[in-house]
């Protein structure tokens, strides 16, 4: 993978990003479990939202480093031009900053820090 410079990338480019590695990494881990797809879809979707990964945001910004919240602050106050019904405007930026942390991790290869946290979360359900 190309080196990129995180601390040039936009914050809701990493927020992107990261939607697709929590994304995936949820259904890795569902999909390993054997369960079927109604029911996968159905764990998916209780794990992959924005006021669970407003939660999430929380969790994690007392456990990183000054960086890693820089990161999160810097997509938390982007300028997000829409926000869904489906939760809070302080939830979905806080979802979005969450998301832009795993971005960062993805691009910066560190693919174990993105794997414990999910499992981490997943092995509580």
């Amino acid at each position: 993978m190309e080196s990129v410079d995180i601390r040039e990338m936009s914050g809701l480019a990493l927020a992107y990003l990261g939607d697709t590695v929590w994304e995936t990494q949820v259904r890795l881990y569902w999909v390993k479990k054997g369960f079927n797809i109604s029911h996968l879809n159905y764990k998916v979707k209780k794990f992959v939202n924005a006021k669970v990964q407003s939660h999430y945001y929380q969790l994690l910004k007392e456990e990183l480093s000054e960086e890693e919240n820089a990161i999160m602050r810097r997509a938390k106050n982007a300028n997000i031009r829409s926000f869904p019904k489906s939760c809070s405007n302080q939830e979905y930026r806080e979802a979005t900053a969450f998301e832009a942390i795993l971005g960062a991790w993805f691009l910066q290869g560190e693919i174990d820090k993105i794997q414990a946290f999910a499992n981490r979360i997943l092995e509580k359900e």
